[in-house]
């Protein structure tokens, strides 16, 4: 006879998969026994969920997150007790900023070995506090069947409640007794779906459309998920005439009516008051681009909000209305209805962008700036993920891709930590997937990288080595000059070929934009390592460059 905790191990297991759940990220430990167990013995009965092992807790949270990010599906993130779990934190923090939704399972030490010194053992209970949309501690070893059927409701609540906008992370936390042995090769059991419909949005754009007619409407895309539309906000701008703002991390660039690259146009003051906006319609989380939203601020643009993840996060506090609609909901009723922008708005606005792109067309020394320009040669329908600091500042000034590619990022916290073993998990999702990051992010997270190896997932890491953190060389503690190099600078001496020799990947170094471009548009199978040797002074002036030419264009 099947013991209890087999017993509701396996509907803990069904349940999940009644609610679409397909990807496990484990890090096996003495107390996951039974759950790694029986995962593995449900792998081989079914082909319809995928399970990865990495024994690096903070890796396999971040790869669980890269996963979650490609596919927009929650993904089980399992590990044992003690400090195992601790190590999550930096993804749940991006996951629950984000809004990923993440199922943290993890195995404790049950009650009676709480709180006197038991090793391996520290209080789980809410060890994620407001960091995740709800704690729930699971009893598996009680027989009663009232438990069993609590599990499979329980269970299947928490996976819509992960996945529920706005999404986040969800814990279960499992106190376990020993044995810990489950018994195996006996029957799984049936566990009914529950069914949520949702309901069908409508939304009336009356009073809007009288707001924003004959008006200099311009719609500002940040990071977006991968539910909404491109194609409607595509759309929207060549119908309605309304000028897009495109953020890297929006996915709508290299369309008409997309501006690309608008902190360097702020930067440069290229940007005339004529082309200042009467309201701007925002869609997606917080832009890479600082200046943008200080832009419309210190304009006392009116700004509408439409999301329901993003409608009361605006840190300028400059929100003039908040529609708690789902973006495509909203999308789709501006397109059917009578509005009509300032029909020559869109004509003048789109000339800027096409300035930066006409300067870097030129552009044929390797750099920073031209590695950025380089990532539009990535191979048709891949991702490109992109670390934090410098190199998500130049892909959103710099990037206008030849054809369609997913660019994606941790820009919750904004953090380096994780970044490899992030990509890699969105690598899962695609043929061909590219990581851009700097030598320190790189540094941070090289245990990430044994994952391509384990699973043969195809990752090409262009790491730009400029010995240190270079986007501290153009904030004011770099006049610290006594201090700055210990402090902020931070060079590390990091032998690029070394680490791809550790990891079996395949090493590159060029040394023109053309051979890099001839790299980034070739397929590459595995781990790839991709070296641009930079030097971070000499990245200033380049960047001050680059500026003083596209002055230089508009004064012309």
């Amino acid at each position: 006879m099947t013991d209890s905790l087999t017993n509701n191990i396996k509907h803990l297991f069904k349940a999940l998969a009644a609610q679409g759940v397909t990807d496990y990220v484990i890090s096996p430990g003495s107390r996951t026994t039974p759950i790694a167990l029986l995962l593995a013995e449900y792998a081989t009965y079914t082909e319809s969920i995928n399970v990865y092992v990495d024994v690096d807790e903070r890796s396999a949270a971040f790869f669980a997150l890269g996963i979650a990010k490609a596919t927009v599906h929650p993904v089980v993130l399992i590990a044992t007790s003690g400090t195992a779990i601790a190590n999550w934190m930096p993804a749940v923090v991006e996951a629950q900023i984000s809004n990923v939704p993440l199922i943290l399972l993890s195995t404790d030490r049950p009650a009676e070995l709480q709180h006197i010194g038991t090793q391996q053992t520290i209080d789980q209970t809410k060890l994620f506090g407001t960091q995740v949309k709800r704690f729930v501690a699971i009893t598996l070893q009680d027989a009663h069947p009232d438990v069993t059927a609590y599990i499979d409701y329980e269970v299947q609540e928490i996976v819509r409640l992960a996945a529920a906008t706005p999404a986040g992370p969800v814990h279960l936390n499992l106190p376990l007794r020993k044995p810990l042995m489950p018994v195996l090769g006996e029957p799984w059991p049936d566990v009914a779906a529950q069914t949520n419909v949702a309901a069908i949005e409508q939304i009336d754009l009356t009073a809007l459309t009288a707001m924003i007619t004959d008006k200099k409407v311009v719609i500002l895309a940040g990071p977006l998920q991968k539910t909404v539309d491109v194609k409607l906000l595509q759309e929207l701008a060549a119908t309605k005439r309304f000028p897009i703002i495109a953020d890297v991390l929006a996915n709508v660039r290299g369309v008409v009516g997309v501006v690309n690259g608008i902190e360097l146009l702020l930067q440069t003051e290229v940007i005339d008051d004529t082309l200042v906006p009467d309201i701007v319609i925002r869609l997606g989380s917080t832009p890479v681009s600082a200046r943008v939203m200080t832009w419309v601020q210190d304009h006392t643009v009116a700004q509408i909000v439409v999301g329901k993840a993003t409608v009361g996060k605006d840190y300028k506090r400059q929100i003039s209305r908040q529609l708690h609609v789902d973006e495509n909901v909203f999308l789709q009723a501006l397109l059917a209805s009578d509005v009509r922008a300032n029909q020559e708005y869109l004509a003048e606005f789109s000339v800027l962008g096409q300035q930066v792109t006409k300067l870097m067309s030129s552009a044929d020394h390797l750099n920073e700036i031209t590695t950025a320009y380089a990532m539009r040669k990535a191979v048709p329908n891949s991702a490109i993920f992109v670390a934090n600091s410098m190199p998500i500042r130049d892909m959103d000034n710099f990037f206008v891709p030849d054809h369609a590619v997913t660019v994606m990022a941790n820009r919750g916290a904004n953090g380096i930590d994780g970044t490899e073993s992030t990509a890699l998990g969105v690598a899962t999702q695609f043929d061909q997937t590219y990581l851009i990051t700097g030598d320190l992010t790189f540094f941070h997270d090289m245990n990430g990288l044994m994952m391509a190896k384990q699973y043969q997932l195809n990752l090409t890491v262009v790491v730009v080595n400029n010995d240190g953190g270079s986007i501290f060389s153009f904030l004011p503690q770099a006049n610290a000059k006594d201090y700055f190099e210990e402090m902020f600078g931070t060079p590390l001496g990091l032998n690029v070929e070394k680490v791809a020799n550790l990891y079996d990947a395949t090493y590159h170094h060029p040394h023109t934009v053309q051979a890099l471009e001839a790299l980034i548009m070739q397929p590459m199978p595995g781990l790839n390592i991709i070296e641009i040797t930079s030097d971070r002074a000499q990245n200033v002036l380049d960047h001050r460059q680059i500026q003083n030419e596209l002055q230089a264009l508009y004064n012309d």
